[in-house]
């Protein structure tokens, strides 16, 4: 049996992508039935199959059969599971392994077709972002590769360069609005909201100043001017912001997050 996509490993980030995959099959131009996953844990393959994917507990037959195949494996573990495998007949890989360059699962595998991806947390509940570079992939493969990562979210094309960036800013960038997050939640029940009161207001208010900033053409500084007014209640809180300096604490973490993804990427 021939597929067009492989799922090598089905755990908490590739699963999400194949079920938005599977939400999204019309637009992908894929039925169910031409999918097939492997995992280790059969609890994880069963959800799939109900919903008509073909499963395996063999990563060499997703790579046998399949011309497409989505590495969702830990970067520590796909070396060794390549060692079993005797034969690669996909004509596309699609690596998630964080750090992994395209030139070495290039080395690894012997094909020359390679899209590399780094999604991030909300593709998870179809919000989130992905950025894709590709090597040597054929038209039709690229257009089902990006529709696949769109079905959860957006997706941005990038040089392989700045993946170290990306990671930085959209991989690790949910844990600092979780982190924000939490800090509105905790200011606003010290004025005396309640938890889900706080945490309400702060979670809508992330959201949609998220979409009117998308929306706007306006520079940020001239956002937040536009929030605030002389002598009002706004420009309080941004003057102990800006003396404080929390946008250069913001590039300095984003910084440091680059350079951690830089050395682990070199000892991979």
């Amino acid at each position: 049996m021939q597929y067009k996509l492989g799922f090598i490993g089905v755990g908490v980030m590739a699963g999400a992508i194949l079920n938005c995959a599977l939400d999204h099959l019309d637009t992908i131009g894929l039925r169910a039935e031409d999918i097939v996953a492997c995992d280790k844990d059969d609890q994880k393959l069963l959800s799939f199959a109900a919903r008509g994917v073909a499963t395996t507990e063999s990563a060499a037959e997703v790579l046998a059969c399949s011309e497409i195949v989505l590495f969702g494996v830990k970067p520590q573990f796909y070396a060794e599971m390549l060692r079993s495998v005797d034969e690669i007949n996909a004509k596309t890989l699609v690596s998630i392994m964080a750090g992994v360059k395209i030139e070495t699962l290039q080395t690894a595998t012997g094909i020359a077709s390679v899209c590399r991806v780094m999604p991030n947390l909300p593709c998870r509940v179809g919000k989130g972002i992905s950025a894709l570079s590709f090597v040597n992939v054929e038209e039709n493969h690229r257009k089902i590769v990006t529709a696949v990562f769109a079905s959860c979210g957006k997706t941005i094309e990038i040089d392989e360069s700045q993946f170290d960036a990306v990671t930085s800013v959209s991989g690790s960038g949910p844990a600092y609005v979780f982190m924000v997050a939490a800090g509105m939640i905790a200011g606003g029940m010290k004025g005396g909201l309640t938890y889900e009161q706080s945490k309400q207001l702060a979670l809508a208010t992330l959201e949609g100043s998220a979409i009117f900033a998308a929306q706007s053409d306006l520079p940020f500084d001239d956002l937040v001017q536009s929030v605030c007014s002389k002598g009002g209640t706004t420009i309080e809180a941004v003057e102990i912001y800006r003396n404080r300096g929390l946008e250069s604490l913001l590039v300095d973490g984003i910084d440091a997050c680059r350079m951690k993804s830089e050395l682990l990427s070199r000892n991979l």
